[in-house]
This record gives C-alpha cells, structure tokens and sequence, in this order.
C-alpha cells in the first residue's frame, strides 16, 4: 500500500511539472518553451518581438532556380515573411513519400509542427488527435485576400476539413475550369475547307476531312490524339450525358457512379466506331508520352482534348516544325441542348496544411500564409515594392505557380481566377494601359502583345504563354459551359481497400471496347461485376 502511495505522490508532482511547464513542450518551434498566445499575436500582419520557428515536412525539393547563395529555408520569398512577422520555417525533413513516412512518424511520435497531407492522411491525423484546431487561427489571423479566395468556393473547400465544425487544416485549391477543352488546328480546318465543330457529329465530320484530305501532307494523319486513358475523352462521353470516374447525384439526390450508367454504353460505342473508322490514333494504347507528343508536334495530328494550359506542355514547340500551325480551343462537343458539360473537380488539391496539436503559436502559420500569398500573386503594395526593392534576388522563374521555394509551399487561388485572369488581360489591352495589369501576369500581357505583332514568328514559350493564357482561358469560361458538383469527394473504408482492383477493370474494360477486343456488351458485364466485387458497398458508404 505504502509503494502505491509513493507512486502516486510521484505521479501527481510529474502533472504538476508538466502543467506548470505548459504540457505541450513547444514554443517557438517544436523544443521551446510554452508561451502565451496574446491577442495581438493573431493579427494577421503583426510582428512577433522575438522569432517563431516552426518546422515542416517537406517533398523532396526539386528547385533549380534559386539565386546563387540561397536555399529552400533562405530565399527572397522566406527573407520577405521573416522580414514582416519574424516567422521562420526550418525544413524538419524531405521525401519522395510523403504518405509513408508520415506513418512512420505518427507511429514514433516525430511529427514535425506544419505538414503538407493527404486526405487519407490528414483522417489519420485526426482520428489519432494529433492536429489542432485551427477555427479561432483562421477566422482571427487570416488575411482578408486569403478569406476571399476561400470563399470564392462557397462551401465545397473549407466544409471538407471541418470536423464537427472546426477547421482542421487548410486546403490547398484546386481551381475551377480546368475541364478538357478542344484544340484543333485551325490552319487545317481553312485547308479542308470546314469550319470549327459545335456538335459531336460535327466534331466527328472535321475528323473525316482530315484523314481523307491528308491535311498532315504526310499520308499518316490523325484526326485524334489521346492517351492511354479513355476519360482523355471526357467532352465525348459528356456529350452522351455519361460522366465516368465521377461520382453524380441522380434524380433523387442519392450519389451514383457514372461509369456504371447507361448512357456509358451508348458513349463507348460511338468511340469504338470512331476508333474503327481510323478517326482516333490506332496505336494510342501503346504510345509513350513523348511518342504522344511527338504526333502532334510534328504535324501528324489535328485535334486533341487538353485543358486550357496546352501552352505549358510540349505541344507548344509543333511551331517550330510548322511556322504557319495555327492551334485553337473550342468547347466542344455540346449536348443537344447546346451546352458543353463537365464536372467539377474536387475544390481540395494539392493536400491540406495542417499544425500539429500542441504547437505553440499555431497563428504563426497562418501569418506565413499570408504573406507568402501576397508575395507569389502581388495581392498588396507591400509585396510589389518589396519585390521592386530586390530585384536581383528574384527566383530566375517567376511564375505565380512557383510556390516550392517558400516557407509552406501550397497553393491557393480563387475558384474563378482563369477568368478574373483573362478580363485582367484584355481589359489592359483594350485600354493601352499596361499599369492596369497585375504585377504576377506580365509575362502574360507582354506575351499577348508580342503574339498580336509578331504571330508564330516568336519564341515558342512566348507562343505557349499566348495560347493558354487567351486561347486556352478565354474558352475555359465559354457562356456555354455547365459546372456539375460532384456528389461526393474522398475515399470511404472500402475504397481502400478494393478501389484500386476496381479501377483497373473499368480501365481495361473501356479500352478493350474501345478498340474492339471487346463487344459493346462486356460493359454490362463490367457492370455486374464492379457492383458485386465492391461497388454496391462503397455506395453505401457514400450515401449513409
């Protein structure tokens, strides 16, 4: 009895130690002491009067563009938030698997304070408890640029990391309007005499004019380029009011897989016609990526499906072979009401920022998101003359999407940004007014104007500039265009562990059809088969 007794006097004077010490064991970093959060130190702007550090898991760091002297935790984008709030991030460690060796750390312990996570681990995180609610750091010390992007997704980004109301993490975006779009070569469609598709079969007709008149010249042309994944055609199947690899809602609201529907059989059958006809590549489920490329680049091919950032892919350099390559984007096929369908992908992407539970100044994080935002899209003054002051310490790429080398590196933007992005530009074109254009889309302006005077007779990254960002985001936000939510985003417990099995059947089976080893009629047995093997209970999960 007396042993017990002293144990719990020992017991009790250790609680004791550790409330008084703060029980967390962080400060300003994962080792420091505990402090006080005061309330100034949630202004979103405010300085701390002694550094924050904070330490993060980080993907392998793949930059090679940083000035000479500087590194991943030393650059002109982390000098500029420690200059303005006196946080500092200290790279905890780096990986190729960020999933794996986060598991690892949640079995050992280690986890770092800030980390970039996946939806699969981010539940992890929060059915162990070890993240912290970040409501009171969002709503307090958010800037209001960053509230603004959030909210210009209404309630599809920040309710998928609530949890019983609280803010979990903070979601990278994944942007709207990123649906595939189609590109043809304009300079073909005046050589065979046709004119830009609207309607599928119209799509279908430009593609026999261009097999028939050999617009290539090469005797080998391809109406259509694809990859090895039949949802490349995805404006196709919509055009069939079919919606593969998403989740829909149905009449009665309850969420249904779209590539078990009825509608998928009548879409893959026109594609395995079209395929016989010769009119899509007959070698594209063999292609490599760069063989791919490579058929377009060299004039072989005439139409394609790509969403608005072409421009940013290899396919830009098919003007070095043809000078006179003239490539547009449509929003076709539409559906016979006119309308060119698609489904909106999910608002999260990328992962999700989450701080560990215990961190001391959990507000510091968001005061690193802040600014970081700031100085990658020019969003205040500050960050643009900050930038103008140091000039020469600028990243040699100074992309708004180089966000690797900054204290969190996750991306945000608004919902609508392509469009707020391209009015930006015309309407200072229109206006002969280059102030009047935001300091992050010069490149873009300067390449538009460059294009208006000189045409093909430029640098081929110039030209890719020119058409993703007009071509490519003028038709990204098409009046015809109609957005359906996804009924549902995430991976229930028996996706888990039969998703991927059930992928690869509908992947096979598609392609089979498609190319004619298999009969239109294998996909109702597809069908039986992914609702029997997994199917049906992940609807029930889904819809509990």
């Amino acid at each position: 009895m007396r042993k017990k007794r002293k144990f719990a006097v020992i017991l009790m004077v250790c609680i004791s130690l550790l409330v008084m010490s703060g029980c967390n064991g962080s400060g300003n970093g994962s080792n420091g002491a505990a402090e006080k959060v005061n309330s100034n130190d949630y202004e979103p702007y405010s300085k701390y009067e002694s550094p924050v550090e904070f330490t993060i898991g980080r993907h392998t760091n793949q930059v090679n563009n940083l000035p000479a002297g500087d590194t991943i935790e030393n650059n002109l984008a982390t000098r500029y938030v420690e200059s303005r709030v006196n946080v500092k991030a200290n790279v905890a460690w780096e990986t190729d698997d960020m999933n794996q060796k986060l598991s690892l750390s949640m079995t050992t312990g280690d986890l770092p304070d800030v980390m970039l996570v996946s939806r699969e681990i981010f539940n992890q995180l929060i059915d162990n408890d070890l993240i912290a609610d970040l409501t009171d750091v969002y709503e307090k010390t958010a800037s209001d640029g960053i509230k603004k992007i959030y909210e210009s997704y209404g309630d599809s980004l920040l309710d998928q990391v609530k949890v019983d109301g609280k803010i979990m993490g903070f979601p990278m975006t994944n942007i709207g309007n990123q649906h595939q779009l189609l590109w043809v070569r304009k300079d073909w469609v005046d050589k065979v005499g046709g004119k830009l598709p609207t309607t599928l079969d119209e799509v279908w007709d430009l593609g026999r004019k261009f097999v028939e008149q050999d617009a290539s010249g090469t005797g080998k042309t391809v109406a259509f380029v694809m990859n090895q994944n039949a949802m490349n055609f995805t404006p196709v199947f919509a055009a069939h009011d079919a919606f593969p690899t998403e989740w829909i809602k149905d009449a009665d609201g309850q969420v249904i897989y779209g590539s078990v529907q009825p509608e998928m059989k009548e879409a893959l059958t026109d594609l395995s016609e079209r395929y016989k006809e010769g009119l899509i590549d007959k070698q594209f489920a063999l292609r490599s990526n760069e063989e791919r490329e490579a058929l377009v680049i060299n004039g072989q091919a005439g139409m394609l499906f790509n969403p608005w950032w072409i421009g940013y892919t290899n396919y830009k350099d098919s003007i070095k072979q043809d000078p006179k390559a003239e490539w547009v984007a449509v929003s076709a096929p539409v559906d016979e009401n006119g309308k060119f369908k698609t489904i909106r992908q999910d608002p999260v992407g990328g992962g999700i920022v989450v701080v560990k539970k215990g961190f001391a100044h959990p507000e510091a994080i968001m005061k690193s998101i802040n600014l970081t935002t700031d100085f990658l899209y020019s969003m205040t003054d500050d960050a643009i003359q900050y930038k103008k002051e140091h000039s020469d310490e600028l990243l040699t790429d100074a992309s708004r999407w180089n966000n690797d080398p900054t204290q969190i590196p996750m991306q945000i933007d608004y919902d609508d940004v392509l469009k707020r992005y391209y009015e930006n530009l015309i309407q200072a074109d229109e206006s002969g007014d280059e102030s009047a254009v935001q300091e992050d889309r010069i490149v873009s302006f300067h390449a538009f104007q460059e294009f208006k005077e000189k045409g093909n007779a430029i640098d081929v990254n110039t030209y890719g500039e020119y058409i993703s960002r007009i071509e490519g985001q003028r038709e990204a936000n098409n009046d015809n265009l109609e957005v359906t939510l996804s009924g549902f985003y995430g991976m229930t417990e028996t996706m888990k562990m039969k998703w991927a099995n059930l992928k690869k059947l509908e992947e096979e089976t598609f392609l089979k059809i498609i190319m004619g080893e298999a009969k239109v009629d294998e996909f109702d047995k597809f069908v039986d088969t992914w609702h029997r093997t997994g199917g049906d209970e992940i609807l029930k999960e889904i819809n509990k």
